[in-house]
């Protein structure tokens, strides 16, 4: 990959101005501070949403091996369906950040909000698509072959597809988090919106998890409804602080 990406700098036009001067750079300490400023919280943001997931599978393999397999096959298809809500927040962050370079506010709200009205609409899809295959889905993973199939793999499809049912509530709340995050990363406010996503995950919503899925037995069902509520949140908070940020400035604008 990294090969690849480099003979594709070398040869395209648009590159050579860049790589040309790249052993004449002057390294400057403030420069390396600010990527730091802006790079460390994004990791961290990216790190608390990992360890949120990982925990589910840590919780759910205290419960089995059935619940733990039918966590893994609901994680690994919501994760698939994330994959898009993430190219979209990176899109959304290079426009925003064209438009914040430009000083062209208005265009930065209406890409922003462009981009998280598209990614309501492909989750809304997803949602559906989990919703009327819940009980489908699940068989992807497991051997159907045979002659007989087995006690465990009938449980895991049916655990799992409960599951599903779930994850397809959360596919619009974790698209919307995807995307505005990307849009805060655009205009560089990255440090709060970390905070955001700790408070959402680790305040709240792997508490819930734990609390549900473990101490009064609702299962794996139980941590996947704190992973839900850990979401919803932090969408919900992530909205809001791009909504009070760009308001702000716009005002701030019009009073001059």
């Amino acid at each position: 990959m990294v090969l690849f990406m480099a003979i594709n700098v070398v040869n395209k036009k648009s590159f050579k101005r860049y790589y040309r001067k790249i052993f004449r750079v002057r390294l400057k300490k403030s420069i390396f501070k600010r990527i730091i400023s802006l790079g460390f919280p994004s990791a961290l943001q990216m790190f608390f949403e990992v360890v949120f997931f990982t925990s589910a599978i840590w919780m759910s393999g205290f419960l089995g091996k059935n619940p733990q397999a039918a966590n893994q096959i609901a994680l690994n298809l919501s994760s698939m369906t994330y994959m898009v809500a993430l190219g979209i927040g990176v899109t959304a962050m290079i426009r925003v950040g064209n438009e914040k370079g430009r000083g062209d506010y208005l265009a930065l709200r209406r890409v922003a909000i462009s981009t998280l009205l598209l990614i309501f609409i492909m989750d809304f899809v997803f949602c559906l698509f989990f919703l009327a295959t819940n009980e489908v889905l699940p068989w992807l993973y497991l051997n159907k072959s045979t002659a007989e199939i087995s006690f465990d793999e009938i449980e895991v499809a049916q655990i799992a597809s409960k599951l599903i049912l779930i994850a397809a509530l959360f596919q619009i709340a974790d698209g919307i988090q995807a995307v505005v995050l990307g849009a805060l990363r655009g205009i560089q406010d990255v440090t709060l919106p970390a905070l955001l996503i700790f408070f959402s995950y680790g305040i709240v919503g792997f508490p819930i998890c734990y609390y549900l899925g473990l101490e009064i037995g609702r299962g794996v069902a139980g941590i996947w409804i704190g992973l839900l509520t850990g979401l919803m949140l932090s969408a919900i908070l992530l909205l809001l602080r791009f909504q009070y940020l760009t308001k702000k400035i716009l005002s701030k604008i019009q009073l001059k």
